[in-house]
């Protein structure tokens, strides 16, 4: 894979958004619907913060609150860490991994969304594991790398190609190395 790919090239163009005067019960929803585990707040068509699953464990069930009554604004996490779509994917991870996110919305140059990029994405197009390894190292947040290695009858210790989560076993199903959690949802 290419490192200085545009991330416009790979990021996902249908956000997830919500109002930051939306409630959490709405937010949930929504993050049922789409499928995703965040939600872009967009405020004038730009984004504002960002709410995350760890947000909602975090804030909302961590503290037994009532989803239904809690606003957006409450526990979105801001401000906002966004880049462009002219970003390169090796400068993306390496925002990524720096400040300890996971997904950097994509705005245009009046600031307006156009997108999300995950770690995920930047897996999917299989940046090789020796220039992650270096992002990492460079960066040295103290996440560890290993090399997917076999363990025993096919399974591996790596990264999901699905979840983008390490395991211990990895397991190869249609093409892909799934963790037990994403195998079991494939099945």
């Amino acid at each position: 894979m290419r490192s200085d790919l545009p991330v416009k090239e790979v990021m996902t163009s249908v956000v997830c958004t919500i109002k930051k005067e939306d409630t959490v019960h709405t937010l949930a929803k929504k993050l049922v619907e789409y499928g995703v585990g965040s939600a872009v707040v967009i405020e004038n068509g730009k984004p504002i913060g960002i709410v995350t699953e760890k947000d909602l464990i975090a804030k909302i069930v961590a503290r037994n609150k009532l989803p239904s009554q809690v606003r957006i604004e409450d526990i979105m996490t801001h401000p906002i860490i966004t880049i462009t779509p002219y970003t390169s994917l090796r400068e993306a991870a390496r925002i990524m991994i720096r400040k300890g996110i996971r997904r950097l919305p994509v705005v245009n140059d009046r600031g307006e969304l156009m997108g999300i990029i995950t770690d995920n994405d930047i897996l999917g197009v299989s940046l090789d594991l020796g220039e992650l390894t270096a992002l990492i190292t460079e960066n040295s947040v103290g996440y560890s790398v290993e090399t997917p290695r076999e363990v025993e009858e096919d399974l591996y210790a790596g990264i999901c190609e699905k979840c983008g989560k390490y395991s211990d076993s990895l397991v190869n199903f249609n093409g892909l190395r799934l963790c037990e959690d994403c195998l079991e949802t494939e099945k």
